[in-house]
Formats: structure tokens, C-alpha cells, sequence
């Protein structure tokens, strides 16, 4: 029967914008001996063993049925793939090593693509209120100045005849931590949305590039057409998508994408959860 005991405070932890974070363990000895004991951090495939160092000496002395508390630093370098990545700590007995050992609990880890930069206009925004005030003043201003001079006004109404294409539809998953591609309907590194996750919690929905989002809320999706895409107030602010009462991408609601190349896309949330269930259109409108 091995003599130690590793256990784990959590089953998880959170990196800080560092890449770092800590992992609590508990090593005790359950023998009646006192023990010399050796701590390894085992990373697990595809983790990589430069980014665990353990708090203090790795080999210490166990007094019988003694408890030693264990802190395994994590570091993980800048430009590691997003994933899930865990180690675990492990107690090999100095006496006997090759037949006493313990492997402890594994602690997993979420490494995410950095948050893209808060664009300038958001800092600014009130410029752009003051603009429109000022522009609709003037607009307001040539409007009655015209009704006035000539007494009354003649209405032409023209017709725009639009070629609507689809360029891609279907069902699909956008996974935790990716990009998706509304031209293509595929995961892959450069697409217009990011399913962005935070922390077990905090998720949203992230346009990419040029690519701007609107959320057009529980509507019938058939219903949304491309005329009606193009006409959707987008922006490049994300849509709220955590895991509580404020999420906005529950099941039944439908965001419309205007892409990086210049289309249209209506996408229904299927299934809330890591992994984003959808279905699809994307339009290509032309003269």
C-alpha cells in the first residue's frame, strides 16, 4: 500500500493575464515511519513540464501520519494553442521508489486567445452623439427651409433590385476558445466570430477582424432575410453569452454577422453550453 496520500484543492484553476496561476495540494505521509518523500509535477499531454516549478524543496521529510501542504506554481508562455491542458502532483517514496509512489489529482486549465483590443471609437463614442445631434439639426434645418421656399414637395419612389446569393448554410458547433467562419461554416484561425471563454462563467460572443455582430433576439429565423441582414444595426461590441441570467445566446436566439468579406449571416443558437449549437445562412448581396 503506497505511503502517501495527494489530494487536490480544486479540480480546476484560473490563469491571469500572465499565462499564471497556483494549484493546492495536500501530501501526507499515512505510514507510521517517518519518510523522505519526493514531490513531481506530471503535466499531462500536450502541457509541457518547463511550465510547473514546486513551491520549496521538492524532497522533504514526512513525520509519521504528518501532512505537508504543496504549492505547484503554473506558468504557461505567451503564443501557447488554446486548450485545455491539466497536470498533476505525484509522491514517490525515497526508500522504495520504484514500488512506492502515489499519482495525485489532476488540475486542469484553460489557456485562451488574448481579448482583442477595445477599439478607439469606443473610447469616444460621445463624439459620434454629439455628430448625429448636430447632423440631424441640420438636416431638420434644409428639410423645412426647402418646404418653406417652394410650398410644397413632389415624392419620386425608386425601385433597387438586389441579386441575393447564399453562400454557405447548415448546422454545426462553435467550440470553446475558437473562431468560426460564417463564408465557410468551419472552425479555423482566422474567422469572424470568436466564442471567447473567460472563466467557467464569463463567456461572449467576439467579432473578429472587420467583421461586425447584431443580436436580433428570439425571432423566427426563416423569417430574417437577407434585406433584412443588411439592415441590422451591427457594431463590434460582443454579445453577452455568460452562464447566468444576463447570457443573451440561449437557445432560440438568432445574431445576424456581417463578415470580414462583406456578407450576411443569420445564425440560431441550437444548444447553449462550452460548445455553441447553430444553424446557418450566409448571404452574398449584389446589384
Amino acid at each position: 500500500m503506497p505511503s502517501f496520500t495527494v489530494t487536490a484543492a480544486g479540480q480546476k484553476v484560473q490563469l491571469d493575464g500572465t499565462g499564471a496561476a497556483q494549484a493546492q495540494y495536500t501530501v501526507t505521509n499515512t505510514s507510521v515511519d517517518e519518510l523522505s518523500g519526493r514531490l513531481l509535477a506530471t503535466p499531462q499531454d500536450p502541457a509541457k513540464g518547463e511550465w510547473f516549478t514546486i513551491d520549496g524543496e521538492a524532497t522533504r521529510e514526512f513525520a509519521p501520519a504528518a501532512a505537508e501542504q504543496v504549492r505547484l506554481q503554473i506558468k504557461v508562455p505567451a503564443g501557447t494553442p488554446p486548450a485545455t491542458y491539466s497536470v498533476r502532483l505525484d509522491a514517490v517514496s525515497e526508500v522504495n521508489p520504484d514500488e512506492d509512489f502515489t499519482e495525485g489529482p489532476s488540475v486542469a486549465f484553460d489557456v485562451t486567445l488574448p481579448k482583442p483590443p477595445v477599439p478607439w471609437w469606443k473610447r469616444f463614442w460621445w463624439i459620434f452623439v454629439i455628430a448625429g445631434v448636430v447632423l440631424l439639426a441640420i438636416i431638420g434645418v434644409v428639410v423645412w427651409l426647402l418646404v418653406r421656399g417652394n410650398g410644397n414637395t413632389t415624392t419620386t419612389n425608386t425601385t433597387t433590385t438586389t441579386n441575393v446569393n447564399v453562400v454557405s448554410q447548415g448546422q454545426t458547433a462553435i467550440k470553446g476558445t475558437w473562431l468560426w467562419d460564417a463564408e465557410s461554416g468551419q472552425l479555423t484561425g482566422q474567422g469572424d466570430v470568436w466564442w471567447e471563454q473567460e472563466t467557467d462563467v464569463l463567456r461572449q460572443m467576439v467579432p473578429r477582424g472587420t467583421a461586425t455582430i447584431a443580436n436580433l433576439g428570439f425571432v423566427n429565423f426563416d423569417s430574417v432575410t437577407a434585406q433584412s441582414l443588411a439592415a441590422a444595426p451591427y457594431t463590434s461590441i460582443p454579445i453577452d453569452g455568460n452562464d447566468d441570467g444576463s447570457n443573451q445566446l440561449a437557445t432560440g436566439d438568432v445574431f445576424a454577422i456581417h463578415t470580414d468579406a462583406g456578407n450576411y449571416a443569420k445564425v440560431l443558437v441550437t444548444s447553449y453550453g462550452y460548445d455553441l449549437g447553430i444553424q446557418w445562412v450566409t448571404y452574398q448581396l449584389g446589384p
